[in-house]
């Protein structure tokens, strides 16, 4: 049992109590059949199974647990999920008619609605409506809290569908204090203590939105291309190469870099990092006498087996094949 799955800074529902805890094999021919039997046993309509499907793997166990605690009309689930893609949202969907915020507090959700991709890393705050569909994709070993209220209480900027932040900002740590406190403290309030605490979240809630949201629709296409260069430029020379160092030689926000890669309908910021060291690591095994083990250190991979595992899920071939047949 993986240590996230059990530690978690936020008093969510009862710590002893999961709503839905359940463990699948991935390798489990029927794992996506089992997957959603299990959990809607176990959460019925207190947590409703959204559609989702489990990735083959040959070994290892897909586990998922929830926590959840009901807020008069708002509700907190702290989430932990091994890697899972799914569907949420939409006229038919799950939560279609409310606001969602994931509260990421390790690994990384991605959400995609058309051409938009919407990433929700450790750090920061991902705010959405969900009257559209979104397919999401979490990987392994992924915690955040979920804050979720009516999508008729907050007015969302016009033409948009998502709103990212990073925790650390002061309009996001205000808003995260308000909640754990009140979560913490729920039990024990009257119904107007309970009242004046979920009006004070709202207005938080509603003060994060104004705070964070810049109408930089024109300006993202200039960032991406300002962004994919200085990637491309430190590809090799910078190990530490990573969302927060970009933005600070860009001059701008890890939000704002993060909304200008979602306008920009490509990959997340560390997702493109990674495609363009692989591309450039296949190119040199193919045009140089480099060990596989060589390539792996000159482009910045923990190791050569996780250099060929990324290698295999980006050219379906292992590197050997690709040296191979070139």
């Amino acid at each position: 049992m993986s240590t996230g799955a059990n530690v978690s800074p936020w008093r969510v529902g009862d710590p002893s109590t999961p709503v839905v805890d359940v463990a699948v094999p991935y390798a489990n021919e029927n794992r996506n059949h089992v997957l959603l039997g299990e959990w809607r046993r176990q959460g019925g309509e207190q947590v409703p199974a959204p559609p989702l499907l489990l990735p083959r793997h040959s070994e290892g166990t897909y586990r998922a647990r929830i926590w959840k605690q009901n807020m008069l009309d708002f509700f907190l689930e702290d989430q932990y999920s091994d890697a899972v893609t799914g569907t949420t949202g939409g006229p038919e969907g799950h939560l279609e008619d409310r606001i969602v915020t994931s509260i990421t507090l390790q690994g990384e959700w991605r959400f995609t609605s058309g051409s938009r991709l919407s990433t929700a890393a450790a750090g920061t705050v991902l705010v959405r409506r969900n009257e559209h569909p979104w397919d999401f994709e979490i990987d392994r070993g992924t915690r955040a809290v979920t804050l979720v209220l009516p999508a008729s209480e907050i007015r969302f900027p016009a033409n948009t569908q998502a709103v990212t932040a990073e925790q650390a900002s002061p309009a996001a740590a205000l808003l995260l204090a308000q909640l754990r406190l009140w979560a913490e403290l729920s039990d024990g309030l009257g119904a107007a203590a309970a009242g004046a605490a979920r009006n004070a979240t709202l207005e938080l809630f509603r003060g994060l939105l104004n705070d964070q949201v810049i109408d930089d629709a024109e300006c993202a296409p200039a960032l991406l291309r300002a962004a994919t260069d200085l990637i491309e430029a430190r590809l090799r020379a910078d190990p530490e190469l990573n969302p927060r160092g970009i933005a600070a030689a860009l001059n701008v926000s890890v939000r704002t870099l993060y909304r200008a890669f979602g306008q920009g309908g490509t990959s997340s910021v560390m997702g493109y990092v990674r495609e363009r060291r692989l591309e450039r690591a296949r190119a040199e095994l193919i045009s140089t006498r480099l060990t596989v083990s060589e390539i792996a250190a000159r482009w910045h991979f923990a190791d050569s087996s996780h250099f060929v595992k990324a290698y295999k899920k980006q050219f379906a071939e292992t590197p050997t094949a690709g040296r191979n047949s070139s």
